[in-house]
Parts: C-alpha cells; sequence; structure tokens
C-alpha cells in the first residue's frame, strides 16, 4: 500500500475509534439535571400535536414510561380525604386543595407506579379538561344516590382519546353541559 493510502486508512480508522470512545463517554458524563429533567406529560404532548388534526390519542405509559402503571383523572370537588379513601397517599403529591377539594380550574392526571408510587400533573382546564363528562355524568339521578367521588380511573394500556374544543364539539357536547370548559383540549374517551 502506498502512502496515501496508508493516510487515508488511518484517517478513517482513527475517526472510527474516536467515534466510538464518543459512544462510551458522553453518556458517562452526563448531567444531573439532564437526568432529572420530568419526561413528557399530557400537556406537552398534546400542545405539540399538529394544528390542523382536531383529534389525539395516546396511551399513559407511552407518555410517562412504562413504570407509570396505572392513571386517573382527579376532577374538580374531589377531597383529599376521598383520594385518601381510595389508598392515594396526597402528602407528596401537588395537588392543591381549596377549601378541602380541588378546585373547579383545575384537574389533575394522577399517576401510580408499579411500586404504590404516586404522582400527579397539575393540568388547568383551559388547557385540558379531562372531566367535563364525567362530571355531567356524576349529575345523574343515578350516580347522585351512589355518592360516587369525582375520580376517574382510566383502563390500563387503553388509550385516551382527546378532541379539540372545536365549533362542533361546543355544539354537540358542550352546549347542555353546565360543567363544560372553554379549553383547547377534551378528554373525549
Amino acid at each position: 500500500m502506498n502512502k496515501i493510502g496508508q493516510f487515508i486508512t488511518t484517517v478513517v480508522i482513527g475517526g472510527f475509534a474516536v467515534f466510538l470512545a464518543a459512544l462510551i463517554v458522553l453518556p458517562m458524563v452526563r448531567t444531573a439535571d439532564a437526568e432529572s429533567k420530568e419526561p413528557s406529560t399530557v400537556a406537552q404532548s398534546l400542545s405539540a400535536y399538529p394544528k390542523n388534526l382536531d383529534f389525539a390519542m395516546f396511551i399513559p405509559q407511552d407518555v410517562y414510561g412504562p413504570e407509570w402503571s396505572a392513571a386517573a383523572a382527579v376532577c374538580p370537588g374531589i377531597t383529599e380525604e376521598q383520594l385518601k379513601e381510595r389508598g392515594v397517599e396526597t402528602g407528596n403529591l401537588n395537588i392543591d386543595f381549596v377549601d378541602g377539594a380541588v378546585p373547579d380550574d383545575v384537574n389533575y392526571m394522577l399517576l401510580v407506579s408499579q411500586y404504590n408510587e404516586f404522582k400527579a400533573e397539575k393540568l388547568p382546564r383551559a388547557k385540558v379538561d379531562l372531566c367535563d363528562g364525567f362530571l355531567q355524568q356524576l349529575k345523574t339521578p343515578e350516580a347522585a344516590s351512589q355518592n360516587i367521588p369525582p375520580l376517574l380511573p382510566f383502563q390500563q394500556g387503553q388509550p385516551l382519546q382527546f378532541m379539540r374544543d372545536t365549533p362542533e364539539y361546543v355544539e354537540k357536547l358542550g352546549k347542555n353541559n353546565p360543567d363544560y370548559v372553554e379549553t383547547d383540549w377534551h378528554l373525549a374517551g
């Protein structure tokens, strides 16, 4: 092999060695801030959704990670006591209770891990409303007589469906619903 061939071979092998070294070293020098950065959330996922699409669907584990095995919507009106009765440890959650209950302008995505750890994402109802349809169902005479708390569990692995607050949505579902909130996204199912 001549000198030019040796030089090219050396450069290619050297470049490959530097590339492999970078692949090995870079994950080791990640900052703690990068590792503790919160993964995607419902609000982030929906705000990044294409503006020309009015329907979104995803599985909570795909958004938050596979370690979060269960999810539920914590709706306005539920009390801290009602959550505790259902086994939710509210002490370390960022759920704000006003006069002992979740206020009307927020709802929460409650997550439960495989190790029975809890995490809650606060969602202003003006951005994402998880509860308007469910709250309307709770006001039916049958539900009112059963005193069902405003906590909506989601079936594991079941996709959550969201609809934008379009004029069509308002006409069909929001017009006669006293719990309707003008929002960017509604939970459709």
